[in-house]
């Protein structure tokens, strides 16, 4: 409860140091927050001179139509941890900060054992060379668009979608029942799904992502939901 938080935080007598979120929740069922959330958060960190830290690791870079998700509600961040994409798939993660955090770090008293990889660097300097120059964040937002039109029309005519939720490549299909059919039938027709929880599904596709492929997709995600009815004779 944000407008407890504030409470919360003036009661610990400061014992806390920071706050971390996810500006778009991946892993728990693609929960966008509430308009306001994120600023709200950010002015009590600014308040009682907490760390705001921004998991982007799934939603930043692209994924869901803006560079990082917090931009999506002109929230940034004092820290923010990346990963997964940065690399086109070679494993590499990074954290970014503000100089004057940065500055506290002496030299020597942080090390990593895999820092500075030449291969993750130049992978990573690769993929934001082909987010700007082919402007992938841009199509995230278009392609997002049109896919998330696409799934709110099969909510219209099947009973058991729940809800649709995202921006960009970042949606969710929250069911009634059970997915875990319903992933196995997807990989059968040719369309790989990923689970959020128990009765949600995950889309993630690829940031290049075309209109072709999109209404594909969606034929293919109405075949396998339509299968599931049938199962549950719905």
């Amino acid at each position: 409860d944000i407008d407890k938080l504030d409470d919360i935080v003036n009661n610990q007598n400061n014992d806390i140091g920071t706050i971390i979120v996810e500006p778009i929740q991946g892993e728990t069922g693609i929960i966008v927050p509430p308009d306001g959330f994120l600023k709200k958060l950010r002015t009590i960190c600014d308040k009682y001179n907490l760390v705001l830290i921004f998991d982007e690791i799934q939603s930043g870079l692209g994924r869901t139509g803006k560079m990082w998700a917090g931009q999506h509600w002109g929230v940034e961040p004092d820290i923010m941890c990346l990963a997964k994409g940065i690399a086109g798939g070679v494993p590499m993660g990074l954290t970014l900060t503000r100089s004057e955090i940065l500055d506290c770090i002496k030299v020597g008293e942080h090390s990593s054992t895999f820092a500075g990889n030449p291969l993750a660097c130049a992978a990573g300097s690769a993929t934001i060379d082909s987010l700007v120059g082919d402007n992938l964040v841009e199509n995230s937002k278009k392609m997002g668009i049109l896919f998330k039109e696409g799934l709110l029309g099969l909510k219209d005519t099947h009973k058991i979608i729940r809800d649709v939720r995202g921006f960009g490549m970042m949606l969710g299909i929250e069911m009634k029942f059970d997915i875990k059919d319903i992933l196995f039938d997807g990989i059968k027709n040719g369309i790989l799904l990923l689970y959020s929880g128990k009765n949600i599904l995950r889309l993630l596709p690829p940031l290049v992502m075309d209109e072709d492929i999109s209404k594909k997709s969606i034929n293919l995600i109405d075949r396998v939901i339509t299968s599931e009815e049938k199962r549950r004779n719905v």
